[in-house]
């Protein structure tokens, strides 16, 4: 099977608690709702890409505990390879998230088998004729720099997620196609504050002199801002008035800009169509299980597409 796009990551098992507030410290709060599912964002990622009707390879590792056989088998559901997972150790790498009433989060992860990934996993064949390879920041370090040599060798486009931030080091950053951050690892990576639209047009401009390609940093509800060679241009949210959960819209939306890339499709029409797809994913609950289809958001990018020729055509005249 010919594959559109590689994804090196994380495996997690989410444990998702749905509350109105986080307990102060020392305090015993009650949650109104437990929900257990499929997720880490490397995980994340490769099924919204499959749902959006790409040849999707999955890399990782899980556990040999049940959380394992079930991440495993939701991948298998969506259409992901998984012939590159592996089950290794007691432990599925595990996320517990706090949902709150405004749809908003706050995770913490636990590492597990993500962490025990190794050199020997990152084989020449995962890379030979694979347009797109994507990375997160939930598996060991060396082994996303380790891949990003790989992948670079056989001219495959490398799009990192650096998610959760750390550090990157400046050779491996000039091997990178394309870096999508949100605002809180832009700020990290920028070692500035960004906490405005002006502020990320200022740091994706920054950021964008360090690496090969371009620079996307998501803003949330404030939109998303592009890289340009000496400017950054910025893009508004799509409007969601039912806001349920925001977990995995990040993930949903890098699987929009996958999908604009294995197509041909420009940065500039592929943001837009990217905020849609997040969109729809935060009108529900969870990560993988609220990714829409591509019927479902196709008519976001076809408008783009018109909205984009049309403003051509008159700057032709």
């Amino acid at each position: 099977m010919n594959v559109d796009v590689v994804v090196i990551g994380s495996l997690n098992y989410d444990i998702l608690v749905q509350q109105d507030r986080l307990p102060d410290i020392g305090e015993t709060f009650t949650g109104n709702e437990l929900m257990l599912m499929p997720g880490g964002k490397g995980a994340n990622q490769a099924v919204q890409c499959a749902r959006l009707g790409l040849a999707v390879s999955m890399v990782g590792c899980v556990g040999n505990d049940i959380y394992g056989r079930e991440l495993i088998s939701s991948l298998h559901e969506n259409h992901v390879g998984v012939d590159h997972i592996a089950a290794r150790g007691n432990n599925s790498g595990i996320g517990i998230v706090q949902i709150l009433e405004s749809g908003d989060y706050c995770s913490t992860i636990i590492k597990g088998a993500n962490y025990l990934i190794t050199e020997d996993d990152i084989t020449d064949e995962l890379f030979v004729n694979k347009p797109l390879v994507i990375f997160q920041s939930e598996i060991p370090a060396n082994i996303v720099e380790y891949a990003i040599q790989k992948a670079h060798k056989w001219g495959s486009k490398i799009l990192v997620n650096n998610a959760p931030a750390r550090h990157i080091p400046d050779e491996m950053l000039r091997l990178i196609n394309y870096l999508v951050v949100n605002e809180t690892e832009a700020s990290f990576m920028h070692a500035a504050p960004v906490n405005s639209v002006e502020e990320a047009l200022s740091c994706a401009v920054q950021l964008k002199k360090r690496i090969a390609g371009e620079v996307i940093v998501t803003l949330g509800e404030k939109g998303a801002v592009i890289s340009g060679d000496v400017s950054a241009q910025h893009f508004p949210a799509v409007f969601c008035p039912d806001v349920v959960d925001t977990t995995g819209a990040g993930d949903s939306f890098i699987g929009g800009i996958a999908y604009c890339l294995v197509k041909g499709i420009s940065l500039a029409e592929a943001v837009p169509f990217a905020a849609e797809i997040s969109s729809c994913s935060i009108q529900k609950y969870g990560g993988q299980s609220s990714f829409p289809m591509l019927p479902d958001v196709a008519h976001a990018l076809r408008v783009n597409q018109e909205s984009v020729q049309s403003v051509a055509a008159t700057e032709q005249r």
